[in-house]
C-alpha cells in the first residue's frame, strides 16, 4: 500500500509503503516542494494538499504512478492559514484557520469562485466534510458546526449549531445518515449530533480523556465500523469509544502530540502521526472488536501531522 504523510514545519511531503501483514511503513521519497501539507485529499489521479501558511494555497499532484507523485500546481487561496480540504462535487473546499473563511475551488483551474467568512469575533474555520448535496464547516472559534449549501461554484450559509461556549470544535466524523460526532478541543469530548436534512441537532456530549489524565486538546476524530477513535494531544493516547459515547480505552501512541490519525484499508492497523516527536507509529488494530493494541513500529517524518492512503 501506498501512504502519504503530510507535515507542518517538516519537510515536505513524504511518500511510504505499508506492509499490510505487519504494518511496518518504509518511506520512499520526500517532496519537499510541497510546502506545509497539514491535510490532504484524493480524487483518481489527483492528491490536493493545502499549504498552510499565512498567504494560503493549494497544491495539486499527480498519482497518475501513486508511488511518485507530481506537483502540476500551485494556486493561492486568497487567506490564510489553510488547514482543511475536500472534494464536494465539482469543486473542492478549502477551510482556513486564521481568518475563519471558506473558499471553493473549481477543480479545473482551482481559481476561487466565492468565498465565506463565519460570523464570530474569531472565527477559525478548522474543517470542511462534504456529506451528500451538503457541505459542513467546523469553526472552532465560532464554536458552532455550520451547514452549507454550493451551487454553481456560490456557497450560501443554510443551518448552524451552536456548540457550549469554550467548546473549541476542531474536527467532526458522520456515521451513517443520521448521525455525526465533533470533537472538542478546549473541552475535551465527542459532541454527539442528530443530522436530519441539512442541519444538526445536539444529543449527548462525552469525554474523551480518563480520570487523572494530564491537560488534553484531542486533534481528530474518525469513524470505523461501530467505533470512535481520538487523537489525544497532551495525553497522548489514542481514546477508543462506542457509538454511545462510552470510553474503552485509552492506548498510548509511542510518540509527542498525535495530530492526526487513520485506519488503513485492511481494518487492522492505526496510524499516528506525532507531530512534535516526528514520527508516524502503527498500532494493531482487532477489525471485529475495534480494540487497540500498544504500537509495535515506528518511523521518523519530521513534523508529522496526517496519513492518507493511495
Amino acid at each position: 500500500m501506498i501512504v502519504y504523510i503530510g507535515a507542518i514545519e517538516g519537510d515536505g511531503l513524504t511518500v511510504a509503503t505499508a506492509d499490510p501483514a505487519t504494518g511496518g511503513l518504509t518511506v520512499t521519497d520526500t517532496l519537499a516542494d510541497v510546502r506545509e501539507p497539514s491535510f490532504l485529499a484524493m480524487r483518481g489521479t489527483t492528491l490536493y494538499a493545502v499549504v498552510e501558511e499565512p498567504e494560503g494555497a493549494v497544491t495539486e499532484l499527480d498519482i497518475a504512478d501513486p508511488a511518485a507523485p507530481r506537483v502540476r500546481r500551485v494556486v493561492a487561496t486568497g487567506q490564510a492559514g489553510p488547514t482543511h480540504l475536500c472534494l464536494h462535487g465539482d469543486h473542492l473546499a478549502v477551510a482556513h484557520y486564521t481568518d475563519g473563511t471558506v473558499t471553493i475551488h473549481d477543480l479545473d483551474t482551482l481559481a476561487v469562485t466565492d468565498r465565506l467568512r463565519h460570523e464570530a469575533d474569531e472565527p477559525h474555520a478548522h474543517q470542511v466534510v462534504s456529506h451528500g448535496d451538503w457541505l459542513v464547516a467546523v469553526d472552532l472559534g465560532a464554536d458552532a458546526v455550520l451547514t452549507h449549501r454550493v451551487d454553481n461554484g456560490r456557497i450560501t450559509q443554510h443551518a448552524r449549531c451552536d456548540l457550549p461556549k469554550g467548546t473549541g470544535p476542531r474536527h467532526l466524523a458522520f456515521h451513517g445518515d443520521t448521525a455525526a460526532y465533533v470533537l472538542g478541543e478546549y473541552i475535551p469530548g465527542v459532541t454527539r449530533l442528530a443530522w436530519d436534512a441539512g442541519a444538526f441537532t445536539v444529543t449527548g456530549h462525552h469525554l474523551v480523556t480518563a480520570p487523572g489524565a494530564p491537560e488534553t486538546f484531542p486533534a481528530e476524530i474518525i469513524a470505523a465500523d461501530t467505533h470512535l477513535y481520538t487523537s489525544n494531544r497532551g495525553e497522548n493516547v489514542i481514546a477508543r469509544l462506542d457509538l454511545d459515547g462510552t470510553l474503552r480505552q485509552s492506548v498510548p501512541v509511542g510518540g509527542d502530540w498525535p495530530r492526526h490519525c487513520a485506519v488503513d484499508p485492511t481494518g487492522r492497523w492505526l496510524y499516528v502521526a506525532n507531530q512534535r516527536s516526528h514520527n508516524v507509529t502503527w498500532l494493531p488494530r482487532d477489525p471485529a472488536t475495534g480494540e487497540l493494541g500498544e504500537p509495535v513500529g515506528s518511523v521518523t517524518v519530521r513534523g508529522a501531522c496526517m496519513v492518507a492512503f493511495a
